[in-house]
Order: C-alpha cells, then sequence, then structure tokens
C-alpha cells in the first residue's frame, strides 16, 4: 500500500447533458477500494463516444450525473486497494474500457454499466482514476504517454477488427475507410500482417500521407463515389477480404458491393443509420459476414500491446490540448478532420 498527498483533483465534470453542462472543476482524489488501484492519469485521448456521452446519445434513467467522461487514458499506479496482488506502485497502464471483461465474449451488463465514462462509470478525463486490479494492461514500453492514451478503445477495435473478425494474414486485401484513429490503427496492424491495404479519403492530403504509413493503394472517395469498382478493379474482381465501414448508408451500399464472396464487413462507428435489411439478398447470396466492433477484452488488449512492442507500431496524434482545454476537443470529434487521434496531456 502506497499513500498520496494530493487530496483534490481537476476533472472534466457533465452536470447534465450538453456541453454548457460539461465544466472544469475540482474534486476530491477518489480512494481505491479492495480489489481496486489508483491510477494518476498522464493522458487520455478523445472519441465520437465521448462527444455523444455528452450530448446525452447513452443517457439512462441511471446515468450517472455528475460524471467524468472519457473512455480512454494511460496513467501510473499510485496506490493499491486491499488485496491486490500482481501489481505495483509506478507501473504506466491502461485502463480497459469495458471494466471486467476480461477474455471471451462480453456479459450484457458489462457492456451496459461497466464502459469507463458513461453511462455509470467515471472515465479518463481527470487527474486520477480508480479502476478495477484485474482490468488494467501494462503500455508498450515504446510508446509516450499520449500514444499510450488511444490504445483502449481506438487501438483495440482495430485490433479486433484485423485479427479476430478478419483474421487477416499475408496476401489479403484490406479496404479501410477514413483517416482517424481507428482507421490508422487498422492500416498499421493490417501491414504488420502482410496484408495488401486500400485506404479511402475525401482529402487528397490525408491520403498521401496515408501511403506515407503505409497504404497500398489509395482512393478519394468524393471523386470516386462509386468507390466499390476502383475495389474490384484493383482486385482483379474478386474485392476485399475485410472491409472496415464507419457504419454510415453510403458506406454501407459501397462496402457490401466492394468485400469479396465469403469476406467480412466490420462496422466500427456508427455515422447514420443504415436499412442493413436492402442487402440482406446480396449479404447470403455472398456469404457475407458483418460484425460490429467496438473495443474488446483485456486478454485482447494484452495480446495487442505485444504486438504493437514487436511490431514498434505507434499511434498517430494529430493534435494535443491540456485538460482545461478537453471541452473543445470533444466538441471537434464528429469533424473526423484531424488524421489519427486527438489527446489531452493531464
Amino acid at each position: 500500500m502506497s499513500a498520496i498527498e494530493a487530496r483534490q483533483m481537476k476533472a472534466l465534470q457533465l452536470d447534465g447533458v450538453g456541453f454548457d453542462q460539461l465544466h472544469y472543476v475540482d474534486r476530491d482524489v477518489p480512494r481505491p477500494g479492495a480489489g481496486e488501484v489508483l491510477l494518476k492519469m498522464r493522458a487520455a485521448s478523445v472519441g465520437l463516444r465521448d462527444y455523444k456521452v455528452v450530448n446525452g446519445a447513452y443517457a439512462a434513467a441511471e446515468q450517472t450525473r455528475p460524471l467524468i467522461p472519457g473512455g480512454e487514458g494511460m496513467g501510473e499506479i499510485v496506490e493499491l486497494g486491499a488485496d491486490v496482488v500482481g501489481l505495483k506502485t509506478g507501473e504506466r497502464v491502461n485502463p480497459v474500457y469495458v471494466q471486467g471483461w476480461l477474455s471471451g465474449k462480453p456479459h450484457p451488463d458489462l457492456i451496459a454499466r461497466n464502459t469507463l465514462g458513461g453511462p455509470l462509470l467515471h472515465g479518463t478525463f481527470a487527474e486520477y482514476l480508480c479502476t478495477r486490479a484485474d482490468s488494467v494492461v501494462a503500455v508498450p514500453a515504446h510508446l509516450s504517454d499520449l500514444e499510450a492514451a488511444t490504445l483502449p478503445f481506438a487501438g483495440l477495435t482495430a485490433w479486433r477488427a484485423i485479427v479476430e473478425h478478419g483474421a487477416i494474414k499475408s496476401g489479403d486485401v484490406v479496404l479501410i475507410q477514413g483517416s482517424g484513429g481507428i482507421p490508422l490503427f487498422a492500416l498499421q496492424f493490417a501491414k504488420q500482417f502482410g496484408a495488401t491495404v486500400i485506404l479511402s479519403s475525401k482529402s487528397d492530403d490525408k491520403l498521401e500521407r496515408a501511403r506515407a504509413l503505409g497504404a497500398d493503394h489509395v482512393i478519394n472517395y468524393m471523386r470516386t463515389p462509386e468507390w466499390s469498382r476502383a475495389v474490384l478493379d484493383l482486385t482483379d474482381g474478386l474485392g476485399a477480404d475485410l472491409v472496415m465501414d464507419p457504419g454510415g448508408t453510403v458506406t454501407l451500399s459501397q462496402s457490401i458491393r466492394a468485400v469479396r464472396p465469403g469476406g467480412v464487413i466490420s462496422v466500427f462507428n456508427a455515422l447514420s443509420t443504415a436499412d442493413v435489411s436492402v442487402y440482406l439478398p446480396y449479404l447470403l447470396g455472398h456469404n457475407v459476414a458483418v460484425h460490429g466492433v467496438n473495443a474488446g477484452s483485456r486478454d485482447a488488449h494484452r495480446a495487442m500491446a505485444h504486438a504493437m512492442g514487436i511490431g514498434g507500431i505507434r499511434p498517430v496524434i494529430e493534435s494535443v490540448v491540456s485538460l482545461e482545454q478537453g471541452a473543445d476537443a470533444i466538441a471537434r470529434a464528429p469533424k473526423a478532420e484531424q488524421f489519427g487521434k486527438a489527446c489531452i496531456q493531464i
């Protein structure tokens, strides 16, 4: 056991619904109970889900108020609760996004009640965070604090799409849409496993940056609205083994046309609502699997961190702000203007 002197901390606190209810405040430092550890947060990462939490998209009757948002972050263990073994103060760790999801498939209660930053659990946009001792993962030693903060959601979502859903191997073709945190993680993981990567974006500048990161082919979807045809041309009419789709009406239509028979579509976001029933005949006839992918278990996180250490993969960070400026970074999340992740230095 080790005690810390701080009794007050800074945090972004959500008191209601909307950005006018998100405040930079002083709060009491939490204390770890049995089976918990206290983290001194060093960095956090901003995602679209944080924006939705602030605007009430995940509101429920039992929604915690006030709430500290934030689903991704990295901290140093500074205090151990009773009965904690196998961990020590000074370790740099990620808190697992879905607390208690240790391996295998998640229980519905975990998804509903144990996600950091809402609807019930306080999150990473604070100077300190209490987390379950069984739900932290050591960060790869080569990563900075800011880089490590992007792993629990963006990194793990991409890892599961590439490794668990797509089972990508050398020679496979992966189509990735976008240039935010999840797509750029997926690009690097796919290349680590020897895949050919096609990446689409509306920005020529981002496409060139994606090439520099390893993309084999790029498509500007604004100039090529029927970009599925371009994918078929690049794959001799076969299609991609895995298509990563951001969950939009138009994108899903094109994704289904771009995936090969027997291929996989991983939906990693929900930019708009798509009527999948319209495409059922095509999905059935081509034996296409459609998966939703949303973070993952502690054991999957450990496997990802190990692979990143072996491959020397580094997350792409576009911008960094202070905790006090965090509300502005969250407000910009839906615009998807950055190449990589927006982070908060704590």
